[in-house]
């Protein structure tokens, strides 16, 4: 009786790790799936750029511990700038494509490549473009993330309590917009983003920022 119990679990296993190479079992697949942010926001405001400027790191900072600022000389458009993607095929052969997006006539720029829980190869770009009405704030950030496999599981409930690189994106991105609008009294509205930023959350919580609700990157 022992026996045949015996056999028939050994069968029931070897029926699973089978079906794990079927269709079925597709789920228990791993991959690394790469992960694209971008926002784009208007911000109607008189303040100097030195003051923008400032403002924008301070808000970068509360999230992004290591980053290259620069404050170029720009000159204020009639229409906002925009930061441009870059041209897989304008790099020569054999070498390494940047495929981050370039700040050309941008006031402030930030670039960073933060380490995150869940995440890896982030890099994050952001650009405040003068014009006669006020800046374009332009911010970018690609990662990749693993996905599927026997550790989806571990990985969900780790996000759960210690966050996500998704979190962290929109966090720091939104930080960067509410220490502008709160530093400078700016009028702030969203232009474009991907993916999908519902409500208007840059509006919230006013002086208090969104770091406690994310992660900070590693040291």
């Amino acid at each position: 009786m022992k026996s045949s119990l015996l056999s028939g679990f050994i069968l029931l296993i070897m029926a699973a790790l089978a079906g794990c190479g079927t269709d079925a079992g597709s789920r228990f697949a791993a991959r690394d799936t790469t992960v694209e942010y971008y926002r784009v926001f208007d911000i109607k405001t008189d303040a100097a750029r030195e003051a923008m400027a400032s403002a924008a790191t301070e808000g970068l900072n509360r999230n992004v511990k290591e980053a290259s600022i620069a404050t170029p000389a720009a000159e204020a458009t009639d229409l906002p700038g925009h930061f441009k993607m870059a041209d897989p095929t304008s790099a020569a052969p054999g070498t390494a494509v940047d495929k981050s997006p370039s700040c050309e006539g941008a006031a402030w720029t930030a670039k960073a490549a933060p380490q995150v829980r869940g995440g890896d190869n982030m890099n994050m770009v952001a650009c405040l473009f003068p014009y006669k009405n006020g800046y374009h704030l332009d911010m970018y950030a690609v990662f990749t993330k693993p996905e599927g496999g026997w550790l989806s599981w571990p990985r969900r409930v780790g996000g759960m309590m210690l966050g996500t690189p998704e979190k962290f994106t929109e966090t720091t991105m939104l930080d960067i917009v509410r220490t502008i609008r709160a530093n400078t009294k700016a009028q702030v509205s969203l232009v474009e983003a991907k993916p999908n930023l519902p409500g208007t959350p840059w509006l919230d919580g006013g002086d208090a920022p969104l770091a406690a609700a994310g992660q900070v990157s590693k040291p």
